[in-house]
């Protein structure tokens, strides 16, 4: 009995690094990203300047489509990047959250727009519909199904271990 005693204080230690080892080097382990693929709910929203509407069908197509907000520090932070990710051709849809039009319009033209259009969500319905808990999150969809959905701001690091393999795998943004 004593043997088993000591036998088991040293394995239950080892056992218990190897698995958060595992866990913490796994491939596609990143704090913030949820690789589970759904479809984009339906949804029926208008534009942040109220000119058209737009819904699920518009989403189609790949994109990133990206939950931000004029009261939102960290989606100032994030802005430059996805003003980056525009130039170079990425097709990034912004999804407003929560935010007042005026707002928002102000807060684009103060920093500029890198959304090719923007859904306004006032009340985040279609946002808590996709899982949103805040702003920034970004989400990547081909053909209505997200394939990626990360919480918090998307820079270089971030864009380079999360977007830039899955894109790979799916032939997207040529």
């Amino acid at each position: 009995m004593n043997t088993l005693l000591r036998f088991s204080i040293l394995i239950i230690p080892i056992v218990g690094i190897l698995f958060f080892y595992n866990l913490l080097t796994e491939d596609k382990f990143y704090p913030g990203a949820n690789f589970k693929n759904f479809n984009v709910p339906n949804f029926k929203l208008q534009s942040l300047d109220s000119a058209s509407s737009f819904k699920k069908e518009d989403l189609q197509n790949e994109l990133l489509l990206n939950v931000w907000a004029s009261w939102c520090i960290t989606c100032r932070i994030e802005h430059d990047f996805l003003m980056k990710l525009n130039s170079e051709g990425v097709r990034v849809t912004g999804l407003n959250y929560k935010d007042e039009s005026i707002d928002a319009i102000n807060w684009l033209n103060s920093y500029g727009n890198p959304y090719n259009f923007n859904l306004h969500d006032l009340k985040g319905s279609l946002a808590l519909d996709m899982g949103v808990t805040g702003a920034p999150e970004t989400f990547l969809i081909k053909d209505g199904v997200v394939l990626v959905h990360y919480s918090g701001e998307v820079n270089q690091a971030i864009w380079d271990s999360v977007f830039i393999p899955i894109i790979q795998e799916n032939k997207m943004f040529k």
